[in-house]
């Protein structure tokens, strides 16, 4: 499992490499889906408590609904 550290670093990196203009924008976006990817590998490892998970909760609900409505506007 990835630390917490390493996805900082890897995301600290990705918002410098866009500031700087060194990717574009669906580079990106796409490499911002695969680091949540890679975040929710370490989730789905690790140990949480049901008062993290309540916390949690509405914040993924939140994403997964945004995403699904986007995708069904763009005829996916």
């Amino acid at each position: 499992m990835e630390s917490s550290k390493d996805l900082r670093e890897t995301f600290n990196e990705l918002k410098l490499k866009r500031k700087n203009r060194e990717i574009s924008e669906s580079e990106y976006y796409l490499s911002l889906l695969e680091l949540s990817k890679r975040i929710i590998a370490c989730l789905n490892d690790e140990d949480i408590k049901a008062n993290d998970i309540r916390k949690q909760i509405p914040l993924i609900f939140v994403f997964i609904d945004e995403q699904i409505n986007n995708l069904a506007k763009r005829g996916g």
